[in-house]
């Protein structure tokens, strides 16, 4: 019994700790912590199978550089900064142009181009797009300095133009892979699935760039808050698809109305679904014009919405501008009255 309570606890102990292990991590250490463990498997193999002119001190330094390029992001855990990244990667860009001018058979060449698909994955996935891109331009041009310094690269067994153009391609296509995907996992994270209006997240990223562009032109921000006067009638009448198309298309004539084109409306406004049937327009507009846009398009539509309107002040944080123009909803909605659109 003793010896049953003793494992019992040496398991719970062992649970605990890999708990506050897995507590502490991030997807930025995990990753960090698996590109080099990935390479050092191959160095690993490299010296669990010898073949000829193995030089094992290089292949040592190299195994000990990467294990504690594996073991420091896992121990920091979601401290681990992203510069430490940065010298991780200018680390093994160091060792691989050392063995890709100095190695003296082609399997340690190989080796070493192995790890710019890796790194170009990773820069691609977890730095930004200029950095990441200046990275990658820097380590082309390593490789193309390298073919040059070392025309004899591959031993003679394959062409080092080959070898060097398909790392740089399959590093190229690694990198803007990464890129693509990141770009297509935080637009769906930013936008409404149904209606593809931005949700709040969406807006929250974006309403900065429209301000800061009108500023740059000295137009006016002016916010709208939009809500359906009976959108329940709607659902009743035709049931939850038609309550989905009359919110689809009242976006799509809202997109127009502001001037948005693709997702991050970089060429005009912005239209948020906030929730339900509630949605927000942010215009670069002085909030008449906006009212008078509203009002002709209210009365060519088929579904029946109220609105509520705030022009931005200098300063003045978006959710204050959101709150006024909602309270001028409020006022606006048939049922409380026929109050001003337009906050004062």
């Amino acid at each position: 019994m003793r010896e049953r309570r003793v494992a019992r606890s040496v398991r719970a102990a062992l649970r605990d700790a890999w708990e506050r292990f897995t507590r502490r991590q991030t997807p930025f250490s995990y990753t960090s912590a698996a590109v080099p463990l990935l390479l050092a498997a191959v160095f690993v193999f490299d010296l669990l199978l010898p073949h000829p002119h193995l030089n094992r001190s290089a292949v040592s330094l190299w195994l000990t550089f990467y294990s504690i390029a594996t073991v420091l992001p896992l121990a920091l855990g979601s401290r681990y900064p992203r510069w430490a990244g940065l010298i991780v990667f200018a680390g093994i860009e160091s060792l691989s142009t050392y063995f890709l001018l100095a190695s003296i058979h082609v399997h340690a060449e190989i080796n070493a181009l192995l790890e710019l698909p890796l790194i170009a994955l990773y820069i691609g996935w977890f730095y930004p797009a200029v950095l990441g891109r200046a990275l990658i331009a820097f380590g082309v041009l390593r490789l193309l300095v390298i073919l040059y310094l070392n025309p004899d690269l591959g031993g003679g067994v394959a062409d080092p133009r080959i070898m060097i153009v398909y790392a740089i391609l399959v590093a190229l296509f690694c990198f803007e892979g990464a890129r693509t995907v990141q770009r297509q996992l935080r637009r769906e994270a930013c936008i409404d699935s149904l209606t593809g209006a931005l949700n709040r997240r969406g807006l929250q990223d974006l309403a900065g760039a429209v301000r800061r562009r009108a500023a740059k032109r000295g137009e006016p921000v002016t916010v709208a808050m939009l809500d359906f006067d009976d959108f329940k009638g709607v659902n009743d009448a035709g049931g939850h698809t038609a309550g989905d198309a009359a919110l689809s298309a009242s976006v799509s004539a809202w997109n127009e109305l502001v001037g948005r084109r693709g997702s991050n409306g970089r060429h005009g406004g912005l239209v948020a679904r906030l929730g339900g049937d509630e949605f927000a327009l942010v215009l670069r507009s002085d909030a008449a014009s906006v009212e008078d846009r509203l009002r002709r398009l209210r009365a060519s539509s088929d579904f029946a919405w109220s609105w509520g309107i705030a022009t931005a002040r200098p300063g003045e944080a978006l959710d204050a501008v959101l709150a006024r123009a909602d309270a001028a909803l409020y006022r606006a909605k048939p049922d409380n009255g026929r109050g001003s659109p337009i906050a004062r």
